[in-house]
């Protein structure tokens, strides 16, 4: 059975819609918050609609503390100048003077990295773990704009 869990961001606007079947269709729970099971509102869950905030979803049940702490570096396989993340930072190169990361060690977290200042552009979810190049978390390029923390307050 698919356990679902999901956590939001700290923003002032969130809401997500969940549906039973494919294409937004059968019955549907509207969430404007934490929940760490959704089978007490239906069976499964086929099709989520965002309307509103930043959201996290995992497919199982899963713990997220609501602390961070990175450690970021200007070049790849943790060498270079290194910054230290332990909140939501909406411009990595207003704050650290720089536009790239290429290796990050996210030592609690989780949390998301986001191409441009404000949290805005392609996204990356980092857990806990060692990431020696950018394209370790997914990222095609080394910029990261802003990085999010991720917790269960909402």
């Amino acid at each position: 059975a698919l356990q679902l869990t999901f956590f939001c961001s700290q923003l002032t606007f969130f809401i997500i819609v969940f549906y039973e079947d494919r294409n937004f269709q059968g019955r549907s729970y509207v969430c404007k918050g934490d929940t760490s099971d959704l089978h007490s509102f239906f069976s499964r869950c086929n099709s989520a609609k965002v309307k509103g905030g930043f959201w996290v979803l995992y497919e199982r049940p899963t713990s997220v503390t609501g602390h961070l702490k990175l450690k970021l570096f200007e070049r790849p396989n943790f060498d270079g100048k290194t910054w230290e993340v332990t909140e939501s930072t909406p411009s990595i190169q207003e704050r650290f003077l720089c536009r790239e990361i290429h290796s990050c060690k996210v030592q609690e977290g989780p949390c998301v990295f986001f191409e441009h200042a404000n949290y805005r552009g392609h996204q990356y979810l980092l857990e806990k773990g060692e990431y020696r190049r950018h394209t370790e978390w997914g990222a095609m390029h080394a910029t990261v704009g802003s990085i999010h923390q991720i917790t269960t307050d909402c």
